[in-house]
Formats: structure tokens, sequence, C-alpha cells
């Protein structure tokens, strides 16, 4: 239908039909200010769409103990474990020899030192002097070459010049050459400071 033409009976009827189904019709019209107010609402509404909160995973009902060790703590434990195993995890076995006989020989009685003499003793061993107790000297040994041989071995002190058993008497931190037999030292040499020429001996005693 053109704008401005007359109406007809037909279009009137339309238009009456269409009114009766508006469910709108009894409301009063919007007003224009308000309609204006709220599509600018729509058009500027940019709130941000709320994300549904993700639930919290759950905490274990307990958790398990652990000891915390600080560093000297550490390190006690370690010297705990670790000095028992240096000594064996025991005491120093202890073993008591008898000085040399014969004290008071010439030096002209003794024979010369051959490796053959060395090699004949029961026991054979380098030790150094740990301490001096009254006349008791405390060996620690520190290498064996023949027999059982304790830990530490202990013997009388003896004057170097009523005895043939060394040169000089024992000395605290001293390290010696010593050798035994029927639980005797032997002297005349056999026994003495652990020089180069007497270790050459014990060497060639108990190659390898």
């Amino acid at each position: 239908m053109t704008k401005g033409a007359p109406m007809h009976d037909d279009d009137r009827a339309l238009r009456d039909q269409l009114r009766a189904a508006d469910p709108a019709r009894a409301l009063p019209p919007a007003s224009p200010t308000w309609l204006d107010h709220r599509m600018e609402q729509i058009m500027t509404d940019q709130s941000p769409t709320t994300t549904p909160a993700t639930p919290e995973e759950p905490r274990p009902a307990f958790r398990r103990w652990m000891p915390v060790v600080g560093g000297a703590a550490a390190l006690a434990i370690a010297a705990a474990i670790v000095v028992p195993l240096a000594l064996g995890g025991s005491n120093p076995t202890v073993e008591a020899l008898q000085p040399p006989l014969g004290g008071g020989l010439a030096s002209g009685s003794c024979l010369a030192l051959e490796p053959a003499t060395v090699a004949a003793q029961e026991q054979a061993f380098a030790a150094t002097v740990l301490e001096i107790q009254g006349q008791t000297v405390v060996l620690e040994v520190t290498e064996r070459f023949a027999g059982d041989v304790a830990d530490r071995v202990e013997v009388t002190q003896v004057d170097a010049m009523t005895s043939d058993f060394s040169s000089v008497p024992f000395e605290v931190g001293d390290s010696y050459l010593v050798a035994a037999l029927d639980g005797t030292i032997t002297g005349c040499g056999v026994t003495g400071a652990d020089s180069a020429e007497l270790r050459a001996v014990y060497d060639a005693a108990f190659p390898g």
C-alpha cells in the first residue's frame, strides 16, 4: 500500500486482527527517553563473564612427618658412624711383648744383620710410639709383615746403655720396625728405628 493512499476495508480489518493478537496491547506506550536509556545500557554493558570457580583439590588428611636435621647434627651423626668404622667398629686389640734378652751384650756379640734373620721371626711389624706411661711403651701398629699382631703392642722401655735393643730408647711419635720371637722382641739390630737401611732389610725379608 502506497503511503498516503486511502485505507481499504480489508486493510483496516487486518490491522484490527493484529492489534487483537498483540499481548502488550493493554500496556501504555513506552517513553522514548526510557528506550534510548535502555539501548545505551545494552550497548555499553561490557562486564566480564563470570567464570565458575574451580573447586580446590582436596588436601591430604595428614602429612608424613620428616625429621629435619641441622648441619651440626648431621656432622655429629656422620662422625658417630665414620669413627667406629675407621677403628674397626670396636676397641683396638692390645698385646704385650717382652723386651729383648741379653741386656748389656757388646755390639760384637751380634751377627751381621741379614734378611734371613728377619724372615725367621714369628712376628714382624712397623709401629709408631703412641705414648709412654712410666716404663711402658705403647706402640700403634701401622704395618704387618709376619704373624698375628694386635692393633697396639705394649713393651717395657729399655735403657739404650744396657741393652742391644736399639741405639736409642723409644720416643713418642717416632716410628720403628719391630720383630719378635716367642713373645720376646728380638734385638741385635733386628728391631730399631724405621730407617732406610733397616727398611731395606725388612723388604728383602718379606718381598711383596
